[in-house]
């Protein structure tokens, strides 16, 4: 596991963030890297080529790429807390939430536009303008 962090991580072209480290890592499993028709992974101390992972079953290697691949999908989906097997963070400010994306409108009166435009004309033709 150690071997395959390293090689993952200083493949990158520049510094990553502890989270980003982590998704790459689970990106590089999920590719297939471990199946047995991909490239495996080979210790650069050894003199001869052989796969770290001669003693892990396919099915074991089909498994812990799936695994990967579920996990990938937790993360993108921003539920990295059910891969660390912890309860989610409180969100800081619900105003900064993800559900709700929408703008508010900005008026010193605390009314949208159109609002203010309603009312006006209601008051106009209750004072009998028209």
């Amino acid at each position: 596991m150690e071997l395959l962090v390293e090689k993952v991580i200083s493949s990158a072209s520049g510094p990553l963030s502890p989270g980003d480290a982590l998704r790459r890592v689970f990106e590089c499993v999920s590719s297939g890297i471990l199946l047995p028709g991909g490239p495996g992974l080979y210790d650069p101390c050894e003199k001869n080529p052989n796969d770290t992972l001669n003693s892990v079953t396919e099915q074991q290697r089909e498994d812990i790429t799936a695994s990967a691949q579920f996990a990938l999908r937790l993360i993108a989906f921003r539920q990295i807390h059910k891969v660390l097997g912890m309860d989610p963070l409180p969100q800081m400010n619900p105003r900064f939430s993800v559900r709700n994306r929408k703008r508010r409108r900005d008026n010193s009166d605390g009314t949208d536009g159109l609002e203010a435009e309603g009312k006006k004309d209601k008051k106009d033709f209750d004072s009998g303008e028209f």
